[in-house]
């Protein structure tokens, strides 16, 4: 179904929505244009480069998205096991965040990867190192903080991907629960 479309910011959702549900190499021009209302002209007008300027445009939404969910582990008023938990919490209430990861975990498996490797590397590291400055706030070392962040951002993410293999959100809402659980139990004691 087509959407009113008065200002390129009215293009991310549903090119995030295309994106996700079809794929990186799965979108057209045609798509695009059905799915927001736009003629070919119009999109072009917004995105000279096509389909290359339209990924990046998306990529560059979720990761300000990030940075502002990610102000939860960086902000000084919150301990950080009390920022974990409420970054987690992210991943199950709010969907726009999630369709964002959804979209990089697509992005990483399309052909289109290598133009973008150095922005998802990015994408990654920086939640590992925001994640990880909130652990050390909990008396962990520097290295041991990065260690347990690297395995709850693979967690997340594979875990994510297998829901969506399996077709089944609640697996993905469920195992981010149990993994909120048992950071914040190794959290509760001190190396």
């Amino acid at each position: 179904m087509a959407r009113s479309v008065t200002e390129k910011n009215d293009l991310v959702s549903p090119l995030l929505e295309l994106f996700c549900d079809h794929g990186v190499d799965g979108v057209s021009i045609k798509m695009v244009g059905e799915a927001t209302g736009l003629g070919k002209g119009s999109i072009y007008y917004f995105f000279p480069s096509g389909k290359s300027d339209m990924l990046e445009f998306v990529l560059n939404h979720a990761e300000r998205t990030l940075s502002e969910k990610m102000a939860v582990l960086t902000d000084y008023k919150i301990k950080g096991r009390r920022g974990v938990d409420e970054f987690l919490n992210f991943f199950v209430n709010d969907k726009v965040f999630l369709g964002y990861i959804h979209f990089v975990s697509i992005l990483v498996l399309s052909k289109q990867k290598e133009l973008y490797l150095h922005k998802i590397n990015l994408f990654y590291e920086d939640m590992t190192s925001k994640l990880a400055k909130a652990i050390v706030k909990e008396g962990y070392s520097p290295s041991k903080a990065w260690n347990i962040a690297e395995n709850v951002t693979v967690s997340i993410y594979g875990s994510y991907l297998f829901s969506c293999s399996l077709s089944n959100e609640s697996y993905f809402t469920n195992r981010i629960k149990k993994l909120n659980k048992i950071v914040s139990e190794n959290l509760k004691t001190k190396p």
